[in-house]
């Protein structure tokens, strides 16, 4: 779609481009789970998708703690402190987050 808008002091042509967007659950893992909560040691991380997993995991203060990539889906978070995280898995351009508590 293009147009014209008169303004002062001169015209001026704009554009728009009209795309479908997303839906909230579009871009979403289906049948995403992470076990055992809480943990320690390590985490199962699995989902119904074969293929490697991208893991981001934050803190409550939103600071990211690790950041992988994992073939299976077994992810070690010996690493980490007791407290409350969030880790964000995506997959085939598909992503979830779900909350962790480490012990």
């Amino acid at each position: 779609m293009i147009g014209l808008s008169q303004s002062t002091p001169s015209n001026a042509i704009f554009g728009l481009e009209l795309i479908p967007s997303l839906g909230v659950n579009d871009n979403a893992i289906s049948s995403f789970s992470l076990y055992p909560n809480p943990a320690n040691g390590k985490v199962n991380i699995n989902t119904t998708v074969a293929g490697d997993k991208q893991v981001v995991v934050y803190d409550i203060l939103g600071k990211q703690v690790i950041n992988t990539t994992i073939a299976g889906g077994e992810l070690n978070i010996s690493s980490l402190k007791a407290g409350v995280y969030m880790v964000s898995v995506t997959q085939n351009k598909a992503t979830a987050t779900k909350k962790l508590v480490v012990q």
